[in-house]
């Protein structure tokens, strides 16, 4: 599934506080990324029907971090907020290359997820689960 991330590569420098690190944010990080990314994901729905949502549960129970009971009762709100997180991680990892093509380059080879990606149109676009 695609999902256009356009915005969140433009506010690119908003990402360290949906991501970012104990060594960045202090020994509070995970509560206060996490706060962060429901605000965000608020105001920036990107799972915006069921079919999106059902498939970023599927792309999720991967990571078997979760109980099917859990994920069952997540919100749109927590859901989306997840997902916000997620590619808030992928684009500070993009951000270590020194161009797109260098990133794109890593993704072909396997040193990076390769889940961002500019399209043909110029917009940026995150690829999760099917």
């Amino acid at each position: 599934m695609e999902i256009d991330i356009t915005h969140m590569v433009d506010d690119s420098d908003d990402m360290p506080t949906l991501s970012g690190s104990q060594a960045e944010l202090g020994p509070d990080a995970g509560k206060i990324t996490w706060n962060n990314s429901l605000a965000y994901a608020a105001k920036h729905l990107l799972l915006t029907d069921e079919a999106m949502r059902e498939n970023a549960r599927r792309y999720f129970k991967g990571f078997g971090a979760w109980s099917a009971d859990e994920m069952a009762a997540w919100s749109d709100a927590y859901l989306n907020a997840l997902v916000t997180q997620e590619i808030a991680s992928r684009i500070r990892e993009m951000e270590h290359f020194d161009s797109d093509e260098e990133y794109q380059k890593a993704a072909e080879q396997g040193q990076v997820s390769g889940m961002i990606y500019k399209g043909d149109n110029g917009r940026w676009y995150a690829y999760i689960g099917d």
